[in-house]
């Protein structure tokens, strides 16, 4: 039930972070995006990857939308809320497999691997293909989301600093 709600957080994050309107709400998507990420790898067992993780969202993603916020034109901006939520509520409904998927995975599988050797360097990710999908897909999410701020500020005039 614990894999189900951070997956629903997650989901949510990547919701907010793509229906945003300004950097000033995206930095709570991928404050959300980066705690469900930890979490979900410190529960299969890879708490040194999640606390990666939450390093490489904070350092460099919130760097990138605070220094886009500071760029910003607009003093007050709007949220966009209705849009986050009725988005990640078709992701939900639609989603509803894989969640359902993942509660079917055994104590085995949530283990360390052991690395005895170069050969089994590819079994790292063999057990968390789904998780490392997931980690991928939310990371581009963020990356089309920086670049369609930058693109969009681009053409704005910025204001005085």
């Amino acid at each position: 039930m614990m894999i189900v709600l951070i997956v629903i957080s997650l989901i949510f994050g990547i919701c907010i972070v793509f229906a945003s309107r300004s950097p000033y709400f995206g930095i709570f998507g991928v404050l959300l995006q980066a705690l469900s990420f930890s979490l979900l790898l410190c529960l299969f067992g890879l708490p040194f990857f999640g606390l990666l993780t939450i390093l490489i969202y904070v350092g460099g993603m919130l760097i990138i939308f605070l220094f886009s916020t500071v760029l910003s034109a607009e003093r007050y901006p709007d949220s966009g809320w209705l849009e986050a939520l009725s988005l990640s509520l078709v992701l939900l409904l639609l989603g509803g497999s894989l969640i359902d998927s993942w509660s079917s995975l055994s104590n085995d599988q949530l283990t360390l691997l052991n690395l005895n050797n170069e050969n089994s360097l590819g079994e790292v990710f063999s057990g968390y293909g789904l998780v490392v999908l997931l980690v991928v897909l939310g990371l581009l999410m963020a990356l089309l989301i920086v670049l369609a701020f930058g693109y969009e500020h681009s053409r704005i005039t910025l204001r005085k600093l």
